[in-house]
């Protein structure tokens, strides 16, 4: 596949995209297209941060079933999980990673990132060797930062702010330079590390990406039953991206990930949310390969 071709999908649906795809097993393959490029990420940084937690579990650093209590006056915004709730809420630390990767949930998601702690989660990444990879601030700060720059009353309105169409509105959470932020090519070695360790905490993370609530991205472009798309999404006003681990059954799993930007603001743009599962199955497509016809390195 071409970085002509990936470009072209892009492109005809209205929006920049940064993307990458690599065999996880077998000869080393993959295919790219500003596979490079920082890109600002919006809430999949929560998919780096699970890796962090993920490994601190398995080092005896973390317990997954301590108790966490998640206080309703100190609750993250958001429209999923524990953060839309009314109340407080008790749950495991595994609980809430759980929620955190399958329905985004910002209240869990901050809480994970204040156990884990902001200095170490991105010591841990660097020495994963993940350079450009950086979790800036957490659910509830990137939306008090919109917020503030779109002089919204409040973080559902900051987010309405963007998607005007009538002007364009700008928040600096675009910008990897000031936002949580990665490259297409390392969300996918942040994905060839939760799928290459054998922890159970690790295990926990995929089948919590195995129940992502949204199948609009790259699952659209993979509806059969038995074709898994483990995956976490990211959205923030024009920013649109997942990055997720495909498999075919008999065949090797296929990372891939797909950042993007649209030209348009509205909030719900469809035709976006399908081109980058098209981008998607179009970039992992010449990577598929049956683990019965790999090479037997035994033989050589």
């Amino acid at each position: 596949m071409s970085e002509g071709r990936l470009t072209r999908l892009a492109s005809e649906a209205g929006i920049t995209a940064w993307v990458h795809a690599t065999r996880l097993g077998g000869p080393p393959a993959s295919t790219s297209a500003g596979a490079d490029v920082p890109v600002a990420v919006a809430s999949l940084y929560k998919l780096p941060l699970a890796l962090v937690w993920a490994d601190l579990v398995e080092a005896g650093a973390l317990d997954p079933h301590s108790r966490l209590v998640l206080r309703a006056e100190q609750r993250a915004a958001g429209p999923t999980g524990v953060a839309m709730l009314w109340d407080d809420v008790a749950l495991s630390q595994r609980d809430a990673v759980r929620l955190m990767l399958a329905v985004s949930d910002n209240t869990c998601a901050d809480e994970i990132l204040r156990i884990v702690g902001l200095r170490a989660a991105n010591a841990a990444l660097a020495a994963d060797g993940l350079e450009q990879t950086h979790i800036r601030h957490g659910s509830a700060e990137t939306l008090r930062i919109v917020q503030a720059e779109t002089g919204a009353p409040d973080p559902a309105a900051a987010e309405r702010a963007l998607a005007t169409v009538d002007e364009e509105r700008l928040t600096s959470q675009f910008e990897p330079a000031l936002a949580s932020s990665s490259t297409a090519r390392e969300l996918c070695r942040v994905l060839a590390l939760l799928w290459g360790r054998t922890g159970r905490a690790h295990e926990a993370v995929r089948g919590a990406m195995a129940h992502q609530a949204w199948r609009h991205r790259i699952a659209s472009a993979f509806p059969h039953d038995d074709v898994l798309v483990q995956g976490k999404t990211g959205t923030l006003a024009r920013l649109r991206h997942e990055a997720a681990v495909v498999t075919f059954p008999g065949e090797f799993p296929i990372a891939v990930a797909v950042l993007t930007r649209s030209a348009r603001a509205e909030r719900h743009l469809p035709r976006v949310d399908a081109a980058i599962g098209a981008i998607a199955r179009a970039a992992a497509g010449p990577l598929r390969m049956s683990r019965d016809d790999a090479p037997d390195a035994s033989a050589s």
